[in-house]
């Protein structure tokens, strides 16, 4: 007894060449003509695309039936369904395929995530499809330019230039099929104003550690302008503990701390430490953090840099 096969995939893309394999298996004797078609679902009032091919003994009764995309209905908001028949000359065989529109595949990148207003930017794009237009967008959704590529598959570089004065945020590159413009493909970058750091923030523990039964620990502070002249201000301080990779503060040891001349000076104390950990041998091991922020007295601009010691300085608690 002979069986009837057919095989083709589960999604069919509209406008793309796809095989459709058809077998009669442990046929013999004559030809065996099979038809193909694409009914529309779900009443199958009308054929959609068709082939037919002759499976002999030459072929081994095996072939591939070819479909080159039929007419449908283009709204890729909507999920469209057909049916793919292959008719043999004694057996129907039925499947139902869903419908994809996607015209091809795009993979956007630009050379940079951060760009500053009047620079030039640019955008790569691994193409598989028809024609494509891309844009540069702003924030708004407004779009700069549209440039029309012609390229089947390759990777395909662009230039945009963006103008001396934009909308900070985060923008984007959007790349879409001619054919198809309801489907996008897209790549973030943001756009803001460079500004040169005023002054920068310097800490320098006293004691490379901290013991138990140490009193407390003080850190100094040094603030100077990038031109070299020391900050007046003043510095709003926190200390904390590293646990398992989770950075837990001391509450009662935040403090505002005078910097007078460019240089402050900060304390942990040990209650600080036992309000929150009553038992202070729990933390043996773990390291201590101090996280500063300076503030100048006119208030202009702020200069912070969280300070960890684990990557600065290494003070463990220790016995």
């Amino acid at each position: 007894m002979n069986s009837k096969v057919m095989s083709a995939p589960n999604l069919l893309r509209v406008e793309t060449t796809e095989n459709i394999f058809v077998e009669c298996q442990d046929c013999t004797g004559g030809d065996i003509k099979v038809q193909i078609n694409v009914m529309k679902h779900p009443r199958k009032d009308e054929i959609l695309d068709s082939t037919s091919v002759t499976l002999t003994s030459a072929n081994n009764y095996q072939m591939f039936g070819q479909l080159a995309g039929a007419k449908f209905k283009k709204d890729p908001n909507e999920k469209q369904y057909v049916y793919l028949q292959a008719q043999f000359d004694d057996r129907l065989l039925e499947k139902v395929v869903l419908v994809s529109f996607q015209s091809g595949y795009i993979f956007i990148q630009t050379d940079k995530t951060l760009y500053t207003p009047n620079s030039r930017g640019k955008s790569q794009m691994l193409l598989k499809c028809d024609d494509t237009f891309f844009s540069p967008q702003t924030p708004d959704g407004i779009v700069l330019q549209v440039d029309p590529v012609s390229l089947k598959s390759g990777i395909h570089s662009d230039h945009y230039q963006l103008p001396e004065i934009v909308s900070p945020g985060v923008w984007k590159v959007v790349a879409r099929f001619q054919s198809n413009p309801q489907q996008s493909y897209s790549a973030d970058f943001e756009v803001k104003e460079y500004v040169l750091p005023s002054f920068e923030v310097k800490l320098k523990p006293q004691d490379s550690y901290f013991y138990v039964d140490s009193n407390n620990l003080t850190v100094e502070i040094k603030a100077t302008y990038l031109f070299g002249k020391e900050v007046d201000g003043m510095a709003y301080v926190v200390f904390g503990v590293m646990q398992e990779g989770q950075k837990k503060s001391f509450p009662s040891s935040l403090q505002r701390v005078p910097v007078q001349r460019g240089e402050g000076k900060a304390t942990l104390k040990s209650e600080h430490i036992t309000q929150v950990f009553p038992n202070i041998m729990d933390l043996v091991g773990s390291s201590i953090f101090v996280s500063v922020s300076v503030l100048t007295e006119s208030g202009k601009r702020p200069g912070r840099m969280p300070f960890h010691v684990m990557v600065r300085c290494f003070f463990c608690v220790l016995i």
